[in-house]
């Protein structure tokens, strides 16, 4: 007869067999099979690690906000210290581009009787509305380039590499640029152009803003409104400074871009230094030889302070009439990629390089 100390585990239990356990041991494992696992069964795998996320959380460097923001930053910052190292260059070719009656002055000539007269501080007059001019012009019409590229981009359906789209992205952000900067564009000419008597033509740039809008509030063809005629007194000579603006635009940012690309896609330099300066160069030229007729337009539009020029075409046609065709190109080509050239070989490379400070990808 079995002895009653030993039990038959129930029916369908998965413990270890009582022939490897003690009696007592066996007894137990039968009546609480949860104190005795099986052996045969695999350990239970540890707890799944918490769920990561698949991609991380925006941070302010890497949000669209901080990106148009920080590009914003660096292109007024890039543009407004390139304009304090030009301003030198620019001051002369805006006083070749006032001489009248057929005359053509070198930059030796006018840049020694500048010297002569005025010493060497007149050099530097107008920097302030330069700087200001910049820090709103050049903002907007670098800091919404790439927001138009990939606008247009999307819309329609078209490869951002593509030169079309390049050019169309920088006429769109540089007549907005413009337009919106008219104002301080006309103050600098003024700023930098001929001083008869020594002195400048306001105390300073923020009251010659006040002095332009009462100078078209008082003028005849105000129409009855002191407030219209003061604004478009400001806005004098908008509509050629935002067609040079945007043919600059596309030709400055645009083959900057282009040219950069094509240099990477042809393994001849990396992204870097040397890159930025070669691009910038090939821009520089492009913009001199694109802009120079509505430059010279613009200043002597801004500068009529006596209302001689009806609107752009009226002084384009007593230009050509006057002093010849070669009237648009005055200040001479070479003087004019002096300037621009170096503006933009300065403004481009202080560009990137303000962009990778703030954490942004290069253009």
């Amino acid at each position: 007869m079995a002895s009653s100390s030993t039990r038959s585990p129930p029916v369908g239990s998965s413990v270890t067999p009582s022939s490897i356990l003690s009696p007592d041991n066996a007894i137990a494992a039968a009546e609480h099979p949860h104190h005795n696992p099986p052996s045969s069964l695999p350990a239970s795998p540890p707890p799944p690690p918490p769920p990561t996320a698949t991609a991380a959380a925006p941070t302010p460097r890497s949000s669209g906000g901080y990106t148009l923001a920080a590009t914003f930053a660096a292109a007024g910052l890039g543009n407004a210290l390139s304009a304090c190292c030009t301003n030198p260059a620019d001051i002369v070719k805006v006083r070749q581009q006032l001489v009248r009656d057929k005359q053509r002055n070198n930059f030796v000539r006018v840049a020694g009787s500048m010297l002569r007269d005025e010493g060497a501080r007149s050099f530097f007059n107008g920097v302030t509305a330069s700087c200001l001019r910049e820090l709103t012009y050049s903002t907007v019409r670098f800091g919404l380039y790439e927001t138009f590229k990939d606008l247009y981009s999307d819309l329609l359906g078209v490869s951002e590499q593509s030169f079309a789209l390049k050019a169309l992205s920088g006429i769109t952000s540089g007549a907005i640029g413009s337009a919106f900067a008219c104002p301080t564009d006309l103050l600098k000419v003024r700023m930098q152009a001929n001083r008869p008597n020594g002195r400048p033509p306001y105390r300073n740039t923020f009251v010659g803003f006040a002095e332009v809008f009462r100078e078209g509030a008082r003028a005849p063809g105000a129409g009855g409104s002191a407030f219209v005629g003061g604004v478009k007194s400001l806005y004098r000579g908008v509509w050629p400074t935002t067609i040079r603006a945007a043919v600059l635009t596309s030709s400055q940012i645009g083959s900057y871009d282009q040219v950069k690309s094509m240099v990477k896609r042809a393994g001849l330099m990396d992204e870097g230094l040397p890159l930025h300066f070669s691009a910038s160069l090939v821009a520089g030229l492009f913009a001199s030889i694109a802009s120079a007729p509505f430059d010279t337009i613009k200043v002597r539009l801004m500068q009529d302070k006596e209302r001689e020029f009806k609107n752009a075409f009226d002084c384009v046609g007593k230009l050509i009439k006057n002093e010849g065709p070669l009237a648009l190109y005055k200040g001479s080509f070479a003087m004019c990629w002096a300037r621009l050239g170096s503006h933009t070989v300065i403004s481009l490379i202080l560009f990137e390089e303000f962009r990778a400070l703030f954490g942004v990808k290069p253009l």
